[in-house]
């Protein structure tokens, strides 16, 4: 990595260069035909950016001064990742347990200086102890007497991260879960119904500012239906309702989410599909994210593409045609 730093006294250059060792494995075991476990190991680098290497300071913002650390090495990641899928395709039971595990040694951080007069100086540094772990679990089986599936999951993950106010470490833990029920159901071949309900819990602890300690939830429901109806017309629609709590005054939104389309297939081999679609059928589209760093929370609100109306028209070159793939509750159409 080479840089020129331009300053009114006059032109420096950096230099970095780096090496790498970067070992990756992979086991796995087969119990029978339908049952598996493998485990993966492998190792990547993040190097600092110019701007983190430059000893200059930036003074363009006198009360939040950012200087660089030409001292600093790359970030090294070690990644582990394990698996596990039971299926049982003639009792139409599956079983999938996913893990992974992340440590990155020399992460770069900000260590923050603020002087009696309020003024911040930042600075990058290496640290250790940063690490996440994120983990799934899925389990689905048949219900009979509704025609259809019920799917059972959770996701869950620890994240931890440290940063640097005024020499004291501040270490920043961040614990999430996520269960969720989903019901696919199939009365005839031509229809599918779906149902589903999830949610998601957020706490974030700081060593060192107690008093940003913060936690939110946030809930979804959703339901979608495709049909096929006669001389080869397709409906599909989908509702999802999304409710934030906990967070900032103003930022507790309910959103509610509608899409619909009609499809109908011609030509021969049914190679042709002529399809109306309409997204955000309600006109309430939003996105709200938090984003919690070393010493404040942030709530932002995205104005995302709201509702609009697409005419569409794809042909197949293939003389299979157009075909109809079910893809967990909505319909898609695939070239075959």
């Amino acid at each position: 990595m080479e840089g020129k730093i331009t300053t009114g006294i006059k032109d420096s250059l950096i230099r970095k260069t780096f090496r790498n060792i970067l070992p990756n494995a992979r086991f796995q075991y087969n119990f029978t035909r339908f049952k598996s476990f493998s485990l993966s190991y492998n190792t990547s680098t993040n190097q600092p950016t110019m701007s983190q290497l430059q000893p200059v300071p930036d003074n363009s913002n006198s009360l939040n001064i950012r200087e660089g650390n030409p001292d600093l090495k790359q970030e090294y990641n070690h990644t582990a990742q394990v698996h596990l899928n039971f299926v049982s395709p003639y009792k139409n039971k599956n079983l999938f347990m996913y893990l992974t595990m992340q440590a990155t040694q020399n992460k770069i951080a900000n260590y923050d200086l603020i002087s009696q007069l309020g003024v911040k100086t930042t600075r990058p540094v290496n640290v250790n102890g940063v690490y996440n772990i994120n983990s799934n679990i899925s389990y689905s089986m048949p219900v009979r007497f509704l025609k259809g599936n019920v799917e059972i999951s959770s996701n869950s993950g620890i994240f931890r991260t440290k940063q640097f106010i005024n020499t004291v470490g501040n270490a920043i833990k961040t614990y999430s879960i996520g269960p969720e029920l989903r019901l696919d159901m199939n009365p005839t071949d031509k229809l599918n119904i779906s149902v589903g309900a999830g949610f998601n819990y957020n706490k974030t602890k700081y060593s060192l500012q107690t008093a940003l300690n913060t936690n939110y939830l946030s809930q979804e429901y959703n339901a979608s239906l495709d049909w096929e109806m006669p001389k080869r017309f397709f409906f599909t629609s989908d509702f999802t309702y999304t409710i934030n709590s906990q967070r900032a005054t103003g930022f507790n939104t309910k959103v509610p989410l509608w899409n619909a389309s009609i499809s109908k297939q011609m030509l021969k081999y049914q190679r042709g599909e002529l399809k109306f679609s309409a997204r955000d059928l309600l006109n309430k589209n939003i996105g709200i994210s938090r984003n919690t760093n070393n010493n404040y929370i942030e709530d932002s609100r995205v104005l995302t593409l709201r509702q609009f109306f697409l005419l569409s028209f794809t042909y197949s070159l293939s003389k299979t045609g157009l075909n109809i793939e079910n893809n967990h509750g909505g319909m898609r159409v695939i070239t075959r």
